[in-house]
């Protein structure tokens, strides 16, 4: 007897363990939905192929400076009169095979500065994308936190009103509390019941968007510890961060390497207009076919070629006209990214100065509010609140917690901005702050 009810016991404990294991597989840290985000989501791997496609600009470039080598055959029925021969009609072969060897290309060499240009472009780009994407799989995760924390408090808001409104009616049948307290707790608690359905749907919206971006299916991703660090941006200084950003950010680069792009362009269709020098090499072999014989013949040739445009219909001028302005709008616009730069470099430093303020503000606040509901609660016992004081104390307290936890979220989310902004948010951030979440299994 004694060993079957140790049996049924250890069924037991492994019917609760496969339990708990199949409840925390629906949960993932933000490294795991940083990992599945880069193995699933397809707009990260849109940006993969759009780099690889734009970075072949500097292979395109250099292609004008190298040489060009075709092979041809053609077959054909040829026919001829003569006084001399008469006439007579034959089928001939001929193979061929000629290279160009640009030598004195001054719009080509332009032209490969452009490449090169283009490519460092497609780099930075790639960089900020990298970042952007950094930023999005943090956002979501987050905003999913967010949700879920406020699907939390609503439902501890929604229970400790519901509790108010159970000892309220019973105060109410034992004649010791008016009936105006019983309907101003029922609205209180119709009220925070459709702000429950309300944080549910959010909640809903959250994990689908989390869905999107990892293919995964959860039902929640872990929290914050209670205490993580929040500390001032490192450097301290705004010079200092405005110094990195002006060397470091991949929108700045990109559009300084856009400006040089269209310099070259604009250099390239300037000298469209200059002579042009190739090494030029022909080889030919024909097989003809007469009715009473049959011959063969092949030459080759070696030349320079010289060729000087004089025009074109104006469309030398016209482009070059146009590449200019091509041009002055890319330097209008670099300046335009340098200045922008600066000003949300400024903006997120100071930003992220005000989140620290306000997560120390918020947690000193809640505990004044919970002395503060402590008071008010013990006031309605003897008689000097009354119940919406009391109701209106809860709302107050369960706001200020909200709070205290979407300044943290700010704070984080912030700080990886200004990372970002600076152009040296890297994957190992996004890991750093992983550290700073409750260890959960990976889905």
């Amino acid at each position: 007897m004694k060993s079957l009810l140790n049996k049924a016991r250890l069924f037991l404990c492994l019917l609760i363990y496969t339990a708990a294991s199949h409840a925390n597989s629906n949960t993932a840290d933000l490294s795991s939905v940083f990992k599945h985000a880069i193995e699933n989501d397809f707009q990260w791997a849109a940006k993969i192929h759009a780099y690889s496609a734009n970075k072949e600009s500097k292979a395109l470039g250099a292609s004008g400076l190298k040489p060009n080598i075709k092979l041809d055959a053609q077959t054909s029925r040829d026919s001829f009169d003569s006084d001399t021969f008469g006439n007579d009609s034959y089928n001939s072969t001929t193979y061929g095979a000629s290279l160009v060897q640009p030598i004195f290309r001054l719009d080509k060499w332009r032209e490969y500065q452009k490449g090169k240009a283009l490519y460092k472009q497609a780099n930075a780009e790639f960089q900020f994308e990298q970042q952007a994407f950094y930023i999005r799989v943090a956002k979501v995760y987050f905003d999913t936190l967010r949700a879920e924390d406020s699907l939390k408090f609503r439902d501890a808001e929604k229970s400790a009103i519901k509790s108010q409104l159970d000892q309220i009616q019973y105060r109410f049948k034992a004649g010791l509390a008016a009936d105006t307290d019983v309907q101003e707790a029922k609205a209180a608690f119709d009220l925070i019941t459709v702000q429950y359905i309300v944080a549910q749907q959010e909640m809903d919206f959250a994990l689908e968007n989390l869905h999107t971006l990892t293919g995964l299916t959860l039902s929640k991703v872990s929290p914050l510890k209670t205490d993580i660090p929040i500390n001032p941006p490192s450097p301290t200084s705004l010079k200092e961060w405005t110094a990195v950003a002006l060397i470091n950010n991949p929108v700045v680069r990109a559009a300084s390497h856009s400006k040089d792009a269209a310099q070259r362009s604009y250099q390239a269709k300037t000298s469209a207009h200059l002579p042009t020098l190739d090494l030029v090499g022909n080889y030919r072999d024909t097989d003809r076919y007469i009715q009473t014989s049959e011959g063969e013949m092949s030459s080759n040739s070696i030349s320079l070629k010289l060729e000087l445009p004089l025009y074109s219909g104006g469309a030398i001028s016209a482009s070059r006209r146009q590449a200019k302005g091509i041009y002055l709008q890319a330097a209008d616009e670099f300046n335009f990214k340098k200045r922008e730069l600066l000003q949300n470099t400024r903006n997120l430093y100071r930003l992220v100065n005000t989140d620290i303020s306000r997560v120390h503000a918020q947690k000193q606040g809640i505990r004044s509010m919970e002395a503060a509901l402590v008071a008010i609660e013990a006031g309605y016992s003897s008689g000097t609140r009354t119940i919406l004081d009391v109701l209106n104390a809860q709302n107050t307290l369960y706001s200020a917690k909200h709070d205290y936890a979407n300044a943290r979220f700010d704070y984080i989310l912030d700080s990886l901005r200004l990372k970002q902004v600076a152009g040296i948010l890297s994957k190992e951030d996004i890991l750093n702050v992983n550290q700073w979440l409750k260890a959960t299994p990976s889905p």
